[in-house]
């Protein structure tokens, strides 16, 4: 616990507070957990349906909750772990660069995950969009890790800035990557959404419908 103290007090403003450590890396573990159980239990239908009919493809649930939920989740804690205590369970302390890299990671997810998943989807009209409304978490998260762990963040510039690319790219990516799917499994594919129309009804079950439009 001592070198995760000493690794916050390098890379932020709150000294050696364990109070703050534990604060800081719960609000952002929690942030992650309301957002992805929002995006999980989506009134109509979870995220990864709304997005797979936004380009077209069916994902079963198997593979969307696997991918959407648990991978999802455990990959932005660790992020934030990592950033925030420099530290990772099974590896131990992390080098500087990393960990700063990691706090990149966060920020540029967040952004990216708010913008372009959410707010961009819902002002184009594929409405509903589960996750929106837990997207103001995001955005505050961004700016308190900005700005308190700025020191850090400054110490090593190009790691906060690949970071940050990696963080963003990831979510850009989300929707091609779907749509390379939708070519490769024909059994999948489906007429994409229409914007401002209603979610298709192949998109909202939860078993695959016998027969394809």
């Amino acid at each position: 616990m001592t070198a995760i103290l000493d690794h916050l007090d390098q890379v932020s403003v709150f000294d050696h507070s364990l109070a703050a450590f534990f604060v800081i890396l719960g609000l952002d573990w929690a942030f992650t957990g309301i957002h992805i159980y929002e995006e999980w239990r989506g009134e109509e239908a979870p995220l990864w349906r709304v997005f797979g009919a936004v380009v077209g493809v069916w994902l079963p649930n198997w593979l969307g909750f696997l991918l959407f939920t648990i991978a999802l989740t455990l990959l932005q804690w660790g992020a934030g772990l990592a950033g925030i205590g420099g530290w990772l369970p099974f590896v131990g302390n992390i080098s500087l660069p990393l960990a700063v890299g990691a706090l990149g990671f966060v920020i540029g997810a967040r952004i990216s995950d708010t913008l372009v998943s959410h707010w961009r989807l819902y002002a184009l009209g594929y409405r509903p969009n589960p996750g929106l409304k837990s997207t103001p978490l995001y955005v505050l998260e961004s700016i308190f890790i900005s700005v308190t762990f700025w020191k850090g963040l400054s110490l090593s510039p190009y790691a906060a800035g690949w970071g940050f690319v990696c963080g963003a790219g990831f979510f850009i990516l989300v929707l091609p990557m779907l749509k390379v799917l939708r070519l490769l499994v024909p059994l999948w594919r489906h007429e994409p959404w229409t914007r401002w129309q209603p979610l298709p009804a192949w998109a909202g079950g939860i078993h695959r419908p016998v027969t394809t439009p």
